[in-house]
C-alpha cells in the first residue's frame, strides 16, 4: 500500500496534501450546506413514491391503486423510513443524507485499498460534500442514488472475494457469495440497470480469480450468486403475489413498458455529452475520470490469465499515480470496472435525468482518488474563485443568464455557497425547517411544470378545504406533474391511479391505447375538482402568471392555446386561481381528454401576457 510523502521539516504548509485541511472543508461544506438541503423541496418523483408508499402502509395494491412504471423497491424502503420517521420531509431528507454517507463510507474504504493517499480520501470526502448537499433537489431521494448502496455493498464483497485466499472452506465461499448476490438482487428492485455493472463486475472477477484457483470454485461462486439473487427475487415477488399487485405488475411491464423505453435509445449521443455537463462543474471530472479509469484495466492486466506485478505505464507518471502492488492494481481495476460499467447503463439505457448521473459521478470521483489526486481542493478554489468575482466584481454581470462560459462550467453562483443573500437564510433554515417559503425560495425549480411552486400550492390546498360538501376519496384529480402532491396535503385519495398524466399520455403505442386506456379512467373516476397547472401548458417562465383575460381570476389568460380550450380539463367550470395553479369544478361534459405534447402547443405572443 503506498504511504503518505512525509515532509521535510522546512516544509511548508500544502493544503492538497494534508488530510486535515480536507476533513475540515469536508466538515465545513456540511455545516453550511446541510440546513440548506434539509429545507429544498421534495421532487415531484419523490411524491409519486410517497404516494405509494402510503398505499402500502394503508395496505393498497400497488401498481392498481398507484401506477408506476418502475420496481418497487424505491417504495419499499421509503415505506420503511416513513414507518420509522413519519412524514417529514426532514425526515426522508436526513435518510437520504445518510444513504450518501454510507456510500462514500464505502468508497473511501475501497480508495485506500487502492493506493489513495490519507489526503486524498479526505479530499475525497470533501469534494463530496461541497457537491451533493448542493445540487438540486431533482437529484435527491432518488432510486439510482439509493441502488448504489446495495451495489456498493455488494461490490465491496466481490473485492474481498477476489482477495481471498484460495484455501478458503467452500462452505465459507457459498455463503459469502449468496449475501453478496442478495444485495445484488436488493439493487435490482430499486432499478433493474444494476444489472449491467454487476455483470461486467463478476466478468472482471472471474478473470482475476482463475488466475490463482481452479475453475470448480468459479462455478461454486456463481453458484452462490444465482442462489442470492433469487432468494432477493423470490422474496419481492411474494410481496407481489400476496399483497394481490402480481396481475397489476406484470401488466405494467408487459403491456405499457415496452411503449415506455421504446425511444430510450434515440437520445443516447446527447446523454453521452450530457453526462460532461451535467452538475457544472462537476462533470468535467468524466474527462479525467474515463482515462484514469482505462488506465486501471491496462495496469491491472485484465485480459491476462497470471498472476503478477501491475502493467507500468510507459513514460513518467504526472496525473497518476503507479500501482505499487498487484493488490492495488486489483482494487482499481474493480473499481474502473465498476464506474465504466455504471457509466454504460447510464448513457445508454436510461433517460438523460440529472438524478441518474449522481452515482456516476461518485464512482468517477473514487476513481481519480486512487491516483492521489486532491481533486476537491480545486473545486474548492473555484468555488472561491466564484465567490469573489460575482460579489466582490462587476466584472459579469449579475442578470447574464446563462452566465460566460461554456456548458460544463460557467461564470455563475454556486448556490447558495457563493450567494450571500442566500446564505442569509442559513439560520432560517434552522428555526424554520422546509416551510413553503423555505422551499421556494431554495428550490432550483420552483417556476417550471414539474417544479412545485409551495407557496401558491398551499392556496389551493386552503381553498379546497372550505369545499362543501369536503372531498372524499377519489374526488380530486391532480392534472398535472407538479400538483399531485395535493393528495398528500390534503390526505386524499387521488381520482385515477395515474400521478404523471403528462408522460403516461406520451407514450406510444399501437392504435393509440394507452391514452384510450387512461381516459376511459379518467371518464369513470369519481372526480368533482381537477387541478391544473398553466406552466404546463406554455414554455414561457413568465405568461403561467399572467392574468385572466380581462382581468377575469376566474377566466384563462388570453394567451392560452385556442387548440386547448375546449379539451379536459379545460373546458370545465374555472371556480380558483392562485397564480400559475388553477382548480377546475367538474360541471361540463369531459370532451376530449389528454395531455398535449409540447412539441405541438403553439408559440403564443409574451404580449398577450400583459
Amino acid at each position: 500500500m503506498p504511504t503518505e510523502p512525509q515532509p521535510s521539516p522546512h516544509c511548508r504548509f500544502v493544503p492538497w496534501r494534508s488530510a486535515g485541511a480536507g476533513w475540515i472543508v469536508a466538515v465545513l461544506a456540511l455545516v453550511v450546506g446541510v440546513p440548506f438541503f434539509l429545507c429544498l423541496p421534495p421532487w415531484v418523483d419523490v411524491t409519486l413514491y410517497d404516494m405509494a408508499t402510503r398505499s402500502i402502509l394503508r395496505g393498497g395494491v400497488y401498481y392498481r391503486d398507484i401506477f408506476d412504471t418502475n420496481l418497487p423497491g424505491i417504495s419499499w424502503a421509503m415505506a420503511a423510513v416513513r414507518f420509522l420517521f413519519g412524514w417529514s420531509y426532514e425526515a426522508l431528507r436526513a435518510v437520504d443524507l445518510l444513504v450518501i454517507a454510507a456510500e462514500v463510507a464505502l468508497l473511501l474504504g475501497w480508495v485506500r485499498r487502492a493506493g489513495a493517499s490519507a489526503s486524498s480520501v479526505a479530499w475525497l470526502a470533501a469534494a463530496v460534500a461541497l457537491f451533493y448537499p448542493y445540487s438540486s433537489e431533482f437529484s435527491h431521494m432518488q432510486r439510482d442514488s439509493w441502488m448504489l448502496l446495495p451495489a456498493l455493498v455488494a461490490a465491496r464483497m466481490r473485492l474481498r472475494r477476489v482477495t481471498r485466499a484460495e484455501g478458503e472452506r467452500t462452505t465459507s465461499l457459498t455463503e459469502h457469495s449468496t449475501i453478496e448476490g442478495f444485495f445484488w438482487g436488493a439493487a435490482v428492485w430499486i432499478k433493474p440497470h444494476v444489472v449491467i455493472p454487476a455483470f461486467l463486475l463478476w466478468v472482471a472477477s472471474v478473470i482475476l480469480i482463475r488466475r490463482q484457483e481452479p475453475g470448480k470454485r468459479v462455478v461454486i461462486d456463481f453458484a452462490g450468486l444465482l442462489v442470492g439473487g433469487v432468494v432477493a427475487g423470490g422474496a419481492g415477488v411474494a410481496w407481489l403475489v400476496g399483497t394481490g399487485a402480481w396481475p397489476y405488475f406484470l401488466e405494467v411491464f408487459l403491456e405499457w413498458n415496452p411503449n415506455y423505453v421504446a425511444d430510450v435509445y434515440a437520445d443516447m449521443g446527447q446523454r453521452a455529452i450530457y453526462t460532461f455537463e451535467v452538475f457544472r462543474p462537476w462533470g468535467l471530472l468524466h474527462n479525467l475520470a474515463i482515462p484514469l479509469a482505462l488506465l486501471a484495466l491496462w495496469e491491472g492486466r485484465l485480459f491476462s490469465r497470471r498472476p503478477g506485478p501491475p502493467r507500468r505505464v510507459w513514460g513518467t507518471p504526472w496525473l497518476y499515480s503507479a500501482a505499487e502492488a498487484e493488490a492495488v492494481a486489483t482494487a482499481r481495476l474493480l473499481l474502473a470496472v465498476m464506474y465504466l460499467g455504471w457509466l454504460a447503463q447510464a448513457v445508454v439505457f436510461q433517460r438523460g435525468f440529472e438524478y441518474v448521473q449522481v452515482p456516476v459521478l461518485l464512482l468517477g470521483m473514487a476513481v481519480i482518488a486512487t491516483h492521489r489526486l486532491a481533486f476537491g481542493f480545486v473545486y474548492l478554489l473555484w468555488f472561491v474563485f466564484l465567490g469573489v468575482l460575482l460579489n466582490f466584481t462587476s466584472l459579469v454581470p449579475p442578470a447574464q443568464i446563462p452566465g460566460p462560459g461554456f456548458p460544463a462550467i460557467r461564470l455563475e453562483h454556486y448556490y447558495p455557497l457563493t450567494h450571500p443573500r442566500s446564505l442569509k437564510l442559513w439560520p432560517r433554515c434552522w428555526r424554520e425547517g422546509s416551510t413553503p417559503e423555505m422551499r421556494n425560495r431554495l428550490g432550483t425549480y420552483i417556476n417550471i411544470h414539474c417544479g412545485v411552486n409551495w407557496e401558491r400550492l398551499e392556496d389551493v390546498a386552503r381553498f379546497l378545504r372550505t369545499l362543501d360538501p369536503p372531498l372524499g376519496p377519489g374526488e380530486l384529480n391532480c392534472w398535472n406533474d407538479s400538483t399531485h402532491s395535493l393528495y398528500l396535503m390534503l390526505d386524499l385519495e387521488p381520482a385515477t391511479r395515474y400521478m404523471h398524466f403528462g408522460t403516461v399520455m406520451a407514450i406510444d403505442s399501437k392504435d393509440d391505447w394507452v391514452r384510450q386506456r387512461v381516459a376511459k379512467d379518467v371518464r369513470e373516476s369519481r372526480q368533482r375538482y381537477v387541478v391544473a397547472d398553466l406552466a404546463r401548458m406554455v414554455w414561457d417562465r413568465d405568461l403561467p402568471q399572467a392574468p385572466g383575460e380581462g382581468g377575469d381570476p376566474l377566466q384563462l389568460p388570453r394567451w392560452f392555446p385556442d387548440s386547448e380550450r375546449a379539451k379536459f380539463p379545460w373546458n370545465q367550470k374555472l371556480v380558483f386561481r392562485s397564480g400559475r395553479y388553477v382548480v377546475f369544478e367538474v360541471v361540463n361534459p369531459l370532451g376530449e381528454i389528454g395531455v398535449p405534447d409540447w412539441l405541438t402547443l403553439p408559440a403564443p405572443n409574451p404580449a398577450l401576457g400583459k
